[in-house]
């Protein structure tokens, strides 16, 4: 399903059409990805949410069904990352606080948990600890990049030029996402998604990421 969706999405940069199939599958489907960026985080319907920049909607696919079911660091990292994402960095600081310890935790016995890495990231940003969540995400793309797993690395890779771009890294951030869209990256990054993609808002109007707009992507043979 999730794939599908993705397909609806990243060809196309059509959000709308992705949230119409979106609401054809079972309510109760967390759609949590074990591969991808920030949507490890907030899983693909909270995802599909935000892309469409209806962030009410996002949190309350985390308040019902089976995400209300999740554990609660899974459940407040979600939350606080969509809330950063919509602009409301007071409101994400309640639940990141909370999910901080238990993702913490989570590190100190399971210190690859990679779903555990790309949230505390976000919870640090949220936090305004932006070195902390640089240096998480550096990590993350440290213990798997795109050369060692053409998927999951290629999630870190994005997930590390997505918190550089929220912190003012502007450079490495575009630098990051154009060898992206030269590899077979397209579950993760398009050009097409850049183009609606709200967690790529700080560095828009940037001349280097809107010359990444008019690029050619790669294309699998």
């Amino acid at each position: 399903m999730r794939m599908l969706l993705l397909s609806a999405l990243n060809q196309a940069g059509n959000a709308p059409a992705a949230l119409r199939l979106l609401a054809t599958f079972p309510p109760d489907d967390l759609l949590l990805p074990n591969t991808g960026s920030y949507d490890m985080v907030i899983g693909t319907r909270g995802e599909f949410f935000v892309l469409g920049r209806n962030f009410d909607a996002a949190l309350k696919a985390w308040e019902t069904g089976a995400a209300a079911a999740t554990t609660d660091r899974q459940r407040r990292s979600a939350k606080a990352t969509i809330r950063f994402l919509a602009g409301d960095v007071a409101g994400a600081q309640a639940d990141a606080e909370k999910a901080r310890d238990l993702l913490e935790a989570r590190l100190s016995e399971q210190p690859k948990d990679f779903r555990s890495l790309k949230a505390i990231s976000w919870v640090y940003l949220a936090l305004n600890r932006k070195d902390d969540a640089i240096k998480i995400a550096r990590h993350t793309l440290e213990l798997l990049p795109p050369e060692k797993d053409a998927v999951l690395g290629s999630g870190n890779l994005a997930g590390l030029a997505e918190i550089q771009a929220q912190t003012g890294a502007v450079k490495e951030a575009v630098e990051n996402l154009r060898k992206l869209l030269s590899i077979a990256a397209g579950e993760t990054v398009s050009i097409a998604r850049l183009k609606i993609d709200p967690v790529w808002d700080p560095i828009r109007n940037d001349p280097g990421f809107q010359q990444l707009l008019t690029t050619k992507e790669y294309i699998g043979p």
